[in-house]
């Protein structure tokens, strides 16, 4: 069932992009057409004629949408059907491959995302086949940092294999597209040193726990006790699902988390509209960039008192 869904949401992923081209290529209006029709000028009085000497005046014609133009002609971009007909093998051989790796790279994510713990917190490291109340293991918690990390390695990387795609350049990353994958990677590691540097004591009493069932000279009278203590100790510190680990701590849904959350995927989607509409990846202004530092700033301010949920 997993991968299914996995599956339907690349696809689905994959079919809004191309409709998104297809949108994008189909808006562009038609080109204007002028017929130059030469016109033979007759001299004046008393002036000597002009020997093959022709003017030629723009003749309009009927353009998209019933209107007329008049003046030079106005070179329009070909529309991504044209383009990539007119494309050589080779180039589109490159273009399809570049689409690959995208879902490929992709696939991969959302696939050890959802099967490993790339995503999620370092601690604790075992939850010693502690099950969850649908009978599952229990596993870490969504890491905020780290997701917003992938996140922004996946909105760079597919509007770099759009623009290679549609344009055939390499040299098309902006310096505001590295300040975003360097945003989700400086705040990934501060998350990490707050983490080393500050003690949790839902996690002491865990290890505290385990280390009590594993000595042979605990009275075996306490152990139903100590494996109660350790069962509950473990669903507090364990993953219930993605939106709840990301947005909330002991307290609830955190200001601080959804706001980060928030900014993090408006921002990543207007950087992938920006540049399928223009075919280039947009120069944030600073205050977008400001803002997305705030939150990262915030987040990470709030984290260093923040306990578990």
């Amino acid at each position: 069932m997993r991968r299914l869904f996995l599956v339907t949401a690349l696809l689905a992923l994959l079919g809004a992009g191309f409709h998104m081209m297809a949108a994008t290529a189909d808006a562009q209006t038609a080109p204007v057409t002028v017929v130059e029709t030469p016109v033979t000028t007759t001299p004046a009085s008393g002036m000597p004629p002009a020997s093959g000497v022709t003017l030629t005046t723009a003749t309009p014609t009927a353009a998209a949408g019933g209107m007329t133009a008049m003046g030079p002609v106005t070179t329009r971009e070909p529309s991504l059907a044209l383009a990539w007909k007119s494309l050589p093998q080779s180039q589109k051989t490159l273009a399809v491959g570049s689409v690959l790796v995208l879902v490929a790279v992709t696939a991969a994510l959302l696939y050890l995302a959802m099967s490993t713990d790339m995503l999620r917190d370092n601690t604790p490291s075992t939850f010693a086949g502690v099950a969850g109340a649908t009978g599952r293991p229990l596993r870490r918690a969504f890491s905020l940092a780290q997701s917003q990390m992938a996140w922004w390695f996946v909105i760079v990387l597919a509007g770099y294999l759009y623009l290679f795609l549609v344009t055939g350049e390499l040299d098309t990353l902006t310096g505001q597209a590295l300040c975003l994958m360097g945003l989700g990677t400086g705040t990934a590691m501060g998350a990490a040193m707050v983490e080393q540097n500050k003690t949790n004591p839902i996690l002491v009493a865990y290890q505290g726990v385990l280390t009590q069932i594993a000595d042979p000279a605990t009275p075996p009278a306490d152990l139903p006790t100590l494996t109660a203590t350790r069962d509950t100790l473990a669903r507090q510190l364990a993953s219930r699902d993605f939106v709840h680990d990301i947005l909330t701590d002991a307290n609830g849904i955190s200001l601080h988390r959804f706001q980060t959350a928030v900014w993090t995927v408006v921002i990543g989607v207007l950087f992938l509209i920006e540049t399928v509409v223009h075919r280039k990846m947009p120069d944030l202004d600073p205050y977008s960039l400001g803002v997305l530092g705030i939150s990262a700033g915030t987040y990470l301010g709030f984290k260093i008192p923040e306990q578990p949920n």
